[in-house]
């Protein structure tokens, strides 16, 4: 056995239950993952029905061995990740950013970063795009990817065809799929 190769049994923490971070908890259902979540927004129950328990965000992070942010950017959330809570994290964890770049405080991750303590793959940044300068570019435990996959190739049809179903949806009289809640609106993600 090779210790640290494998995601058997691993706990994975998902920062908010946004539209994404309620795919990702349903996308990691059929493999032996120990799911967490953290949201304000949520309460037991919906996080039990989500299939994850319900913790404050320092115990997933000082629990969880990927931590994956699905958060909005609100003034609460700006640097949600800083320095505190990335040395809550366990040696060997792996952050995992696609929300806001600005959930992260760069600075505190590229320093936790250089001690080879953990790892980051950060699908955004900020600034967004990093300067050629930056850091993370260079660092073996940090993977930058840009965070338009869903907007390249032939992925904008699917783009369009969504918009043209909500649409047929609409005047139909029917349910959106994807309607947009007001009240909610300043915290999703």
């Amino acid at each position: 056995m090779v210790p640290g190769i494998g995601n058997y049994g691993r706990r994975v923490g998902v920062i908010g239950a946004s539209r994404i971070g309620r795919r990702v908890l349903e996308l990691l259902r059929p493999f032996d993952l120990s799911p967490a979540l953290t949201d304000p927004y949520v309460d037991e129950a919906t996080a039990a029905a989500l299939g994850a328990p319900l913790l404050p965000l320092d115990d997933l992070l000082r629990t969880c061995d990927i931590v994956t942010i699905h958060a909005p950017e609100t003034p609460e959330t700006h640097h949600l990740v800083g320095r505190r809570e990335l040395a809550l994290m366990p040696d060997g964890a792996v952050l995992i950013n696609t929300a806001r770049g600005a959930l992260v405080d760069h600075d505190a991750l590229v320093a936790e970063l250089r001690t080879g303590r953990l790892a980051a793959i950060l699908d955004v940044t900020d600034p967004e795009p990093l300067p050629g300068d930056s850091p993370l570019y260079d660092l073996p435990n940090a993977f930058v990817t840009p965070h338009l996959a869903g907007s390249q190739g032939n992925e904008l049809a699917r783009l369009g065809q969504t918009v043209a179903e909500e649409a047929e949806r609409l005047l139909a009289g029917g349910e959106l799929a994807y309607a947009v809640d007001l009240a909610a609106l300043d915290r999703t993600a």
